[in-house]
């Protein structure tokens, strides 16, 4: 094995080829927000499942409010540099090295590309940059694919979803953060040759609609979620995540995760 198969191997279970990263690098745009006001309070609940396979942090959160008791992998994020109170969230540009990378012992970088946006040239040939360094050292790349501002239709088109997922590997990604959809998932899938893990999203309204999101995109091939807010918002982050875990990598179905959930908050 060489160093990029060993980093890889901590993102993705070699067992099942699938991972359940937990993302909490909403806070460089967003800023304190419910579920993340105290980001050391939730990394050390949810780590405590023993269920999170990856983190995916910042530099700052990563040095100053991580320390996870179990061994995660952890994917730094490089990008950044845009708040919601800015002109343009999808301006983002690099926001940390690999250099910064390799220090903190991270097992693979991420980086934006915003596909339909303004900036969409400048985070893809930021994304190809940060490819062909992480090639020099075997480090893995998440190429994270956001989407500008485009109309509702879009966001639910296979076809434009597949677009910048395959544009993302093109790019150089190793893994690939998308959007799920529900209808032609598989094509989104098809057409891409790295593994695709999908994005939390928008918070869900419950947290049964969580896992038969996060089945349907397992179903349609995807090697697993990134999540978020759908969570660390949730009113039972634990049992949730055990029954995100036991679909990921138990096979369950959503009636025997929604049960494990059901289970896991009357005994919570």
């Amino acid at each position: 094995m060489d160093g990029f198969s060993v980093r890889l191997n901590r993102i993705l279970r070699p067992d099942t080829g699938r991972s359940l990263v937990v993302a909490i690098d909403h806070g460089m745009a967003l800023g304190p927000m419910t579920g993340l006001k105290n980001v050391g309070e939730t990394v050390s609940r949810l780590d405590a499942t023993g269920l999170v396979d990856a983190w995916l942090v910042t530099k700052g959160i990563y040095r100053y409010a991580f320390e996870p008791v179990n061994k995660p992998g952890i994917i730094l994020r490089i990008s950044g540099g845009a708040t919601i109170s800015g002109p343009e969230l999808t301006r983002e540009g690099q926001t940390a090295t690999l250099e910064d990378a390799l220090a903190a012992g991270a097992d693979a970088i991420a980086t934006s590309a915003f596909i339909g946006s303004p900036y969409e040239h400048d985070t893809l040939t930021g994304l190809a940059r940060a490819a062909s360094e992480c090639r020099k050292w075997n480090m893995p790349l998440l190429g994270v694919v956001g989407l500008g501002k485009i109309n509702e239709d879009q966001k639910k088109d296979p076809r434009f979803i597949a677009l910048g997922a395959r544009v993302a590997a093109e790019h150089g990604a190793d893994l690939v953060k998308t959007y799920y959809t529900e209808e032609g998932f598989e094509q989104v899938v098809a057409g891409c040759p790295v593994p695709i893990l999908i994005a939390g999203g928008p918070k869900c309204e419950t947290d049964l609609d969580t896992l038969k999101m996060i089945a349907g995109a397992l179903n349609g091939g995807a090697k697993g979620i990134v999540m978020g807010r759908n969570v660390w918002q949730s009113p039972h982050p634990e049992a949730l995540l055990a029954a995100v875990h036991g679909l990921i990598h138990r096979g369950f179905s959503v009636q025997e995760a929604n049960d494990l959930l059901e289970d896991g908050i009357n005994r919570g």
